[in-house]
């Protein structure tokens, strides 16, 4: 790999590597965005610790965990290579052809069924505006919004508010995705003794903020029987059609599943979930993006 150019001021360099690893998470994702070694970065941030005059990072189990004070000092970089960045585009844009361009991250199966019907109300009022549309996993929906790689995200809470703001889409709680014909479909409610014995499709552990019925199971000491692990929001509903097994879902997602004809039944105890609509906190005011969230907020009603 090639080292960080040498041309660039030490204070910039130590910057930049510093703020990649904030947004990244670890200085090895950084050393990818920055196509540098994993030690330069390491090293680099050594070096800018010592010129912060105190350590920015503290480790646990999850990796590098931001202090406040990186936060702060973070904000106000991110703003003055926002600034380049926003020169330089200027420069190259000055000679082409501008178009509204809209990026929106949201979870696998959202972006089949709500996503669509978002864009399709949307072109009938900015019909010149263009899309890109990124399935991806909470966390990755995040990552994209942290980067700019995406204007806005569909997600679900917790999300860290040093970093973003939201606006409310919809509160869901818990349920029970059947096939029509399944005993259980019939039930007012699914409880977790019902679960036993009955074959899983689970979203993976790595990819889901919350494991209701399989962690229920795991208390209570029993074997859940997983039939099929996914990484892909919403998707559980694809092997539930064919009969493979059931799953534990909630109303937002499950809403989007209309399509496979599932019978979606209430589970008990629920957790509850809040589906929000966000983005990067402290960016430019975007008349473009605020549009795009209060005709996703009024649809989050209905979807």
């Amino acid at each position: 790999m090639n080292e960080l150019d040498d041309s660039a001021g030490l204070g910039f360099r130590r910057a930049r590597a510093f703020r990649e690893i904030i947004r990244c998470g670890s200085t090895r994702r950084a050393a990818k965005a920055l196509g540098i070694t994993q030690s330069a970065v390491s090293q680099q941030l050594k070096l800018f610790e010592e010129m912060v005059g105190e350590k920015l990072f503290v480790r646990d189990r999850r990796g590098l965990i931001p202090t406040t004070r990186a936060i702060e000092i973070y904000n106000k970089i991110d703003r003055y290579f926002e600034t380049l960045i926003r020169i330089e585009n200027e420069i190259t844009g000055s000679f082409g052809t501008v178009r509204d361009s809209m990026t929106i991250a949201a979870p696998h199966l959202v972006c089949l069924s709500f996503v669509p019907k978002l864009i399709k109300q949307l072109d009938q009022t900015e019909p010149l505006t263009d899309f890109y549309v990124r399935a991806q996993g909470y966390d990755q929906i995040a990552q994209s919004i942290l980067t700019q790689e995406a204007d806005i995200g569909i997600s679900r809470l917790p999300l860290d508010d040093r970093f973003f703001e939201w606006r409310t889409i919809a509160m869901s709680k818990s349920v029970c995705l059947v096939p029509s014909e399944h005993p259980l479909a019939d039930k007012d409610k699914v409880t977790v003794d019902d679960l036993s014995g009955e074959r899983l499709i689970v979203l993976e552990r790595e990819f889901a903020s919350h494991q209701t019925g399989l962690n229920a199971l795991l208390y209570e000491g029993r074997n859940p029987v997983i039939k099929v692990r996914t990484d892909a929001v919403g998707f559980v509903a694809g092997y539930v059609a064919e009969g493979l097994g059931i799953s534990i879902a909630n109303e937002f997602i499950a809403r989007q599943c209309a399509l496979f004809n599932l019978k979606v039944v209430p589970f008990h105890p629920p957790a509850t979930y809040e589906y929000v609509v966000f983005w990067r906190r402290g960016g430019a005011r975007n008349p473009q993006r605020e549009k795009l969230v209060d005709v996703i907020i009024s649809m989050g009603s209905h979807a």
